[in-house]
């Protein structure tokens, strides 16, 4: 922890010779709230909420990668799920293929979505905006049809099946073991991503989103910090879809849809674009939404419409909140909280001044 010397004291004492310790990154704060966050619901809940916080960690994996392409570098991107998917069967392949063993496959996973990413990005170098969701779109549609492809030609139509990791321990310990082992993923990734974006990156992918024609005359090579964010983004979120195909044993290109993407996109925009804590609580959200909706719903419907209908309802719930957000607060929940912490603040500075004011007689 870094150290702040103040210079001088009331009473003329130097402030030299008070060593305070400076303030601690919020990242750290987000990482302990997170731990601890772990902690209660593994040790109070039964396995299917920690089941539910496991696909939370993973989202969030998939969810900080976005916003770091979206919310810092501006590259708007529809290509999560089929990202994931990339993720997800380049380890199917290289387990049964070449046996590599976990976490070997996880991570050629990465490597593997990364190089992918790394092509897509080539040819949106010269796109912006809804043509560059539209090329991701397209890179969607072309990596599910490898993917069914592959599918049908080692597994048919029915899916993939693996040993899920941990699965000896019994059904309740494998997801506790899951818990730990995604948290502390989730916390490298957490470090990683909030020293690119307070970093030298983070200020040429912004440069780049806010003036991208005035970026090289400051030294800055839009093309080369462009294919830098794709093809990290795209690894992350391809290592989270190995670490799902392991969590659930099993991998079915069915769950790649669009209604996923636009999940993420929904963990973007309701979070806050360019902000990791954003990411994070969009996250928690929109994972936790479709798990609680049934269940509020039911009082009003019934629990056997409610079954049916609470997902549908969940996605209407994530367009309503998307909707108030981009109106409201451009920058989602974070951007809301920010400004009513400005608020407070100006309130507070308001009150002192008046305090401080001479009694007229």
């Amino acid at each position: 922890m870094g150290r702040v010397e103040l210079p001088f004291v009331r009473g003329g004492l130097p402030r030299a010779a008070l060593v305070l310790p400076s303030r601690v990154r919020p990242v750290w704060w987000g990482i302990a709230a997170l731990a601890a966050a772990v902690w209660i619901i593994v040790a109070t809940q039964a396995s299917v909420d920690v089941f539910i916080l496991n696909s939370a960690l993973l989202a969030i994996l998939g969810a900080v990668a976005l916003n770091v392409l979206m919310g810092t570098a501006g590259q708007p991107s529809i290509g999560n799920a089929a990202f994931l998917a990339v993720g997800g069967y380049a380890a199917v392949f290289l387990l049964r293929t070449h046996y590599f063993a976990f976490p070997f496959d996880v991570i050629g996973a990465g490597v593997i979505s990364a190089v992918v990413g790394l092509v897509v990005g080539v040819p949106a170098l010269r796109l912006r905006g809804l043509y560059l969701i539209l090329a991701t779109l397209a890179a969607h549609f072309m990596i599910v049809f490898f993917a069914t492809e592959y599918q049908g030609h080692v597994a048919g139509s029915g899916g993939i099946f693996i040993n899920s990791e941990f699965a000896s321990k019994g059904i309740a310990s494998q997801q506790v073991y899951w818990a730990w082992l995604l948290f502390g993923i989730v916390a490298v990734v957490l470090l990683g991503s909030a020293r690119l974006v307070r970093g030298r990156a983070g200020r040429a992918w912004r440069m780049i989103r806010d003036h991208e024609l005035a970026a090289p005359t400051l030294g800055i090579q839009p093309t080369r910090y462009k294919l830098i964010v794709f093809s990290l983004s795209s690894g992350v979120i391809g290592v989270e879809g190995a670490l799902f195909v392991h969590l659930n044993g099993s991998l079915i290109v069915d769950t790649f849809t669009l209604q996923l993407a636009i999940g993420y996109l929904a963990m973007v925009l309701i979070g806050g674009l360019d902000s990791i804590v954003g990411a994070v609580i969009g996250a928690a959200i929109v994972t936790y939404l479709p798990t609680k909706v049934p269940d509020i719903v039911s009082l009003f419907i019934g629990s056997g419409n409610a079954a049916t209908k609470g997902p549908q309802i969940s996605v209407i719930i994530y367009g309503v909140l998307i909707i108030v957000f981009i109106v409201s607060s451009p920058q989602g929940i974070v951007g809301w909280l920010k400004g009513f912490k400005l608020r407070l603040g100006r309130l507070s500075v308001r009150r002192r001044i008046g305090a401080a004011r001479p009694a007229v007689d």
